[in-house]
Formats: structure tokens, C-alpha cells, sequence
């Protein structure tokens, strides 16, 4: 649950000295080329997670899957084991070169992208799907650690905001490209090998995009290697205790802490998720199932979808919070996520009246506006809330808790499905039902969670 904010032990008074001698400072330009390769492997990953989405019809009709296995795949398959896999990966990433394990994350789940094009048979396709989600488990939890690190307190409001909307885009230059490379595979397939020449368009998506891999990896290995805690370690005072001594706050402490905050924001946010991670999920696959959409004729509608309603839902996010902030203060960040999760869950509604795939992706870019506007005002309070010697691990457990919710999602969209597929619109009822009912919850938890939380960010305000 990458948006989900971690949140620390206030910062100590006689930190204050520092942190003004910090808005003085500029980031080199090794802080930037290292944001600039996090994105370029933040996209290439969204590209190998959405390209499933894409080809998940033609996949289907050549391995016979029922939607129960699809939402298996999309759910247990990626969201179960990309949960499991961010605890122990967080746990490297605070304690190892977090470049090491970035690079071989990335080998992880290109290789896992190769695989899937082998698969002839549900058992291998699940297999790999498994390998994918291992592998971009390192994503949220290296990255979240690493910018604070690269960048000072007075340039980290503006890195936090390139890297969220670069990875936000990243879903819709996946949908974009994923749809171009399927065209430009099957128009290449006479300079294949013989061999390969025969093979079903999917499967060669999947080794094309697979061999993208490599030169991402050397990527990641170049960044230059950055201290922990970046300018606020170096600047630390004299008589705080570092990361490892006795007296630092450890993650047993973090949590125990502030549990009711962190469990009604993973409770909260976890079941607004049920229902929107199945909006991601299954709006394609009805659309192509409905309206016989191809690969590439849903990468174009997505992915304008997707662009039109991350700029918006950017602006939107940003504008809002500068009105509504100086008059709800600390209360302002969670309940504008609040309203625009449930605006988001009662807009589902409108899959069941709308008649064409253009509505279809219409829709989509009106449910990503305040989805957008949400997710942008997480990174800042995430990263300032937590310790450096915590980051990667206290995000990674909060993930880790929500797992139940995001496989819930799509396997409930997929076994009311096959409860319904009698009806004519039993998929598009599927999704409106479950979505409605978690993100109505969802409101409700969050809702109850804003006295703790306002209370946390009040304590956790730097100086």
C-alpha cells in the first residue's frame, strides 16, 4: 500500500538548528539523474504490471481461464506475494546498498516477465505473476527511502512531487506504449527467429519488454551511493542517538506507539481499496470482453484515460490542498484522501449505464481525477513522519497489513462474476457492487481514524 503514510517519534527541539542550516543547501546533480533512474524503473515496472491488464483476453482464450483464475492472478498472484515480499526486501534496503537490491529486483521481475511468455498453462502463468509482484515489492519502499536521502528538506516538497506524477504517468505510458509494442511485435514477427515466428502475440509482448530489463539494471547500478539519512544524518546533533545505537527508536516501538493511527489508516484505506484496485483490474477486461477492444485499441483508451485524468487529478489535488489546509490543519491531508476515495467508489455507479468502450474509458479518466488528487499529498507526510533507520521497514509492515485487502478486490469482482455470469452486465455489477461497499466503508474508518491521526501529525511536525 504505497500510499499508505508511516509516521515517527517527533523530531527533537535541538534538531531545529539544522534543519534551517538544510533550506540553504541545493541537491547536486547525482540527486537528480538518481530521481531520473528511480522513474525510469518505477515506469518500466507500471509497463510489465499493466501489460497483463492489456493481453489478459487473449491470454484467456488461449489457456481457458475463468474469472475466478484472472482475479486469482491479479490479486493472490501480484498483490499477496508483492506485500509478503516488501517486509524482508525493506529490511535489505535499510541495512544493504539499496542500489544492489533495486538492480536485482529488477532482474527478479524481467525475468518473471519472460517467463509469463512462456506459460502453457495456468499453474506457470500464476508462477510468474508471483515472480513479478516478488520483484516490484523493492519499488515503494527503496524509493520512498532513497529521496529523503538524495535531496535537503527545502527541495524534497519538489522531488516528492516529479517522482509521484512521473510514476502516476507511468501507469498511462504503460497502457500507451504496452498497447504500441503489442502492434509493433506482431509487425516485427517476420524478423524473428523461425522459431519464434509462430508464436501468439502476447507471448512475444512479454520477452520484448522482458529484454528492457537489462539496460534499466546497469541504470540503477550507476546512481551514486547516497549516505543514510542524506543531509539530515550528516547534520544530526551531537548528542542524538544514531540509527543503530541503544537509545534509537526501534520498529517494535514505532508501531506499538501509534497502532490506532496506523490501523485505522490501513483498515481504512485497505477496504477503499477493495473496490478501486477492481476498478483497475476488470474495467479493461470488460471493455475488451464487451466491445471486442484489441490490445492496442485499449493501451490508447487507457492511456489517454489515464493521462487526462492524472493531470487534472494533480491540479486538483494541489489546489485543494491549499484551501482546505489553512482551515482543517493537520486534518486536511486525510480527509481530502477520504472524499476522493469515496467520490471515486460512488462515480463506479456509472458503469452501468454506459453503452460504448469510449464511455468505458471515459469513465476511467473521471474515476482517476480524485483517485490522482488523493495520492499526490501523500509522499511529503509519509517521509517526513518516519525515521531514516525506519523508512523502508515501517512503510514495508504497513503494506504488509493490508495485504487481505488488496487480494480481496479483484478475486470478489471475479467469483461474483461467475455467480452472474447469467445475467448480461453480471462483470460491470460485480465491480459496481464491490466498489460501492468498500469504499463506503472505507469513508467510514478513515473517517474515525482522523482524531489519532491529527493528534500523530501534530506531534510529528518538523521544527
Amino acid at each position: 500500500m504505497s500510499g499508505l503514510p508511516p509516521f515517527a517519534a517527533p523530531m527533537p527541539l535541538d534538531a531545529a538548528a539544522p534543519a534551517a542550516l538544510e533550506t540553504t543547501r541545493k541537491a547536486p546533480t547525482s540527486a537528480w539523474y538518481a530521481l531520473a533512474v528511480l522513474i525510469i524503473a518505477t515506469v518500466l515496472g507500471s509497463i510489465d504490471k499493466v501489460i497483463l491488464t492489456l493481453l489478459t483476453e487473449p491470454i484467456r482464450q488461449t489457456l481457458s481461464l475463468s474469472d475466478t483464475q484472472l482475479g486469482l492472478l491479479q490479486g493472490a498472484g501480484i498483490v499477496l506475494f508483492t506485500g509478503i515480499a516488501t517486509l524482508p526486501l525493506g529490511w535489505l534496503s535499510d541495512r544493504y546498498d539499496r542500489r544492489v537490491v533495486l538492480a536485482a529486483c529488477v532482474v527478479l521481475w524481467s525475468a518473471a516477465t519472460a517467463m509469463r511468455g512462456t506459460a502453457m498453462d495456468y499453474g506457470v502463468l500464476f508462477v510468474a505473476s508471483v515472480g513479478l509482484g516478488v520483484g516490484e515489492a523493492g519499488l515503494t519502499p527503496i524509493t520512498n527511502s532513497m529521496i529523503p536521502d538524495l535531496f535537503p528538506r527545502a527541495q524534497r516538497v519538489l522531488a516528492n512531487a516529479v517522482f509521484a506524477l512521473s510514476a502516476i504517468f507511468g501507469s498511462a505510458l504503460g497502457a500507451l506504449l504496452g498497447g504500441t509494442i503489442v502492434h509493433l511485435t506482431d509487425d516485427l514477427r517476420p524478423w524473428l527467429p523461425v522459431a519464434m515466428q509462430q508464436l501468439e502475440a502476447w507471448r512475444l509482448t512479454f520477452f520484448v519488454l522482458a529484454s528492457a530489463g537489462i539496460p534499466v539494471t546497469l541504470l540503477v547500478l550507476s546512481i551514486r551511493r547516497t549516505p543514510r539519512g542524506g543531509v539530515q544524518e550528516v547534520k544530526a546533533t551531537p548528542g542524538a542517538p544514531a540509527a543503530d545505537a541503544p537509545g534509537a527508536t526501534t520498529l517494535r516501538q514505532h508501531l506499538r506507539l501509534h497502532w490506532r493511527t496506523f490501523a485505522g489508516l490501513v483498515v481504512g484505506v485497505g477496504l477503499t481499496s477493495v473496490g478501486l484496485s477492481s476498478l483497475g483490474t476488470w474495467l479493461p477486461i470488460l471493455t475488451a470482453r464487451t466491445y471486442g477492444v484489441t490490445p492496442v485499441q485499449m493501451g490508447q483508451g487507457m492511456g489517454l484515460a489515464f493521462l487526462c485524468g492524472t493531470v487534472a487529478g494533480g491540479l486538483l489535488g494541489v489546489l485543494s490542498m491549499r484551501y482546505v489546509q489553512p482551515r482543517m490543519g493537520p486534518a486536511a491531508a486525510l480527509r481530502l484522501i477520504m472524499l476522493g476515495n469515496l467520490s471515486a467508489a460512488l462515480m463506479s455507479t456509472l458503469l452501468l449505464f454506459t453503452s460504448s468502450a469510449n464511455h468505458n474509458f471515459a469513465l476511467l479518466g473521471l474515476l482517476v481525477v480524485p483517485l490522482i488528487g488523493s495520492a499526490v499529498l501523500l509522499p511529503n507526510v509519509l517521509q517526513d513522519a518516519a525515521p531514516p533507520h525506519l523508512r523502508a521497514r515501517t512503510i514495508a509492515m504497513l503494506t504488509l497489513a493490508s495485504l487481505p485487502f488488496g487480494v480481496v478486490g479483484p478475486l470478489v469482482v471475479g467469483m461474483l462474476s461467475d455467480a452472474l455470469k447469467s445475467m448480461p452486465n453480471g462483470l460491470a455489477v460485480s465491480i459496481v457492487v464491490t466498489t460501492l461497499v468498500g469504499g463506503s466503508l472505507g469513508a467510514m474508518v478513515l473517517r474515525a481514524a482522523e482524531g489519532p491521526f491529527v493528534r500523530l501529525m501534530r506531534e510529528a511536525k518538523p521544527n
